[in-house]
């Protein structure tokens, strides 16, 4: 995906009632309450950002992008405002015709560029930009390079995302020495960061890492046979955090979660993992497999 997870600060102006609105993820009921508060008090910019966000995780961008770029247009000056305005462009982008994601692009692009040119520690955008140049065709200006020009910056900001970043990249180029490479050092990394270990507190250090992030360091823990408590603490916090911006499905995330428990021995825990992803996909076939092959030993 080109649109990162969001960073939210509340206001004090903003009533307390939304904050509990939006944890509890009632967005149809949080959507009113924003429209209703927002005609009275049009120039309270942290209200409109959030019914942007609001309509962002609602999949509907064409709203998400008109709240934004009423932001992008009163704060120019804001980077967080470009980088969100143009990550909704970008998905509007991938699901319209070629001939119209080739103009909503170029507006991606600029408002990333904004974004980053106005924040030089803003390390979503640097994420965002990454996936952009690695996803996008070459006639759209597609680039490895370029991508990992992002990742080394990214880098700078955030050790952990900048080698996570370069092994998407690498992973995508089907280099897997250089991807593994970087997996490797990630995971190394991360044995030094309390707030992504078992049982962890959430901190502020922890606020800095993006949700996809941590589907990454769980799939890494996994590879390396390693920490799975940590790995299933990874995956719970992926799944709580999920969103439509996510590179990796809700349903990938509930069969690697069973596969760990199955490591511990946890046959019911697995199953019921397996049962959501199956919701969540009924074509699903590793699920399907997996599912079969626990029935049957514990049948036997």
């Amino acid at each position: 995906m080109i649109f990162c997870v969001p960073i939210l600060i509340f206001s004090q102006e903003i009533p307390e009632e939304f904050h509990a609105l939006w944890s509890s993820k009632s967005y149809d009921k949080l959507t009113i309450k924003l429209e209703q508060f927002i005609a009275l008090n049009p120039t309270n910019y942290e209200a409109v950002e959030l019914l942007g966000d609001v309509y962002g995780r609602n999949y509907d961008w064409d709203t998400a992008a008109k709240y934004y770029k009423k932001l992008v247009q009163a704060k120019p000056s804001v980077a967080n405002y470009h980088y969100k305005f143009g990550g909704v462009l970008g998905q509007k982008a991938k699901e319209s015709s070629k001939f119209k994601a080739f103009g909503l692009i170029n507006q991606v692009k600029e408002s990333f560029s904004k974004a980053a040119a106005l924040d030089s520690m803003h390390w979503q955008v640097r994420w965002a930009m990454v996936e952009l140049y690695v996803q996008l065709p070459a006639f759209l200006g597609g680039s490895f390079q370029k991508a990992l020009r992002y990742a080394t910056e990214l880098e700078s900001i955030s050790k952990i995302n900048g080698y996570f970043a370069k092994a998407y990249i690498y992973e995508q180029k089907k280099d897997k020495i250089q991807s593994n490479f970087y997996v490797k050092k990630g995971v190394n990394l991360r044995q030094t960061m309390s707030c992504l270990k078992d049982q962890a507190k959430v901190s502020t250090k922890c606020k800095s890492h993006n949700n996809s992030l941590h589907y990454d360091l769980a799939l890494a823990c996994i590879t390396a046979a390693s920490d799975t408590n940590a790995s299933i603490f990874l995956l719970k916090k992926y799944i709580t955090e999920f969103s439509s911006i996510d590179r990796t499905s809700l349903e990938m995330a509930h069969y690697q979660l069973a596969r760990l428990y199955l490591k511990q021995q946890k046959q019911d825990e697995a199953l019921q993992h397996l049962e959501i992803s199956l919701k969540l996909n009924p074509k699903f076939d590793l699920a399907k497999n997996k599912k079969k092959q626990i029935l049957m030993t514990m049948t036997n």
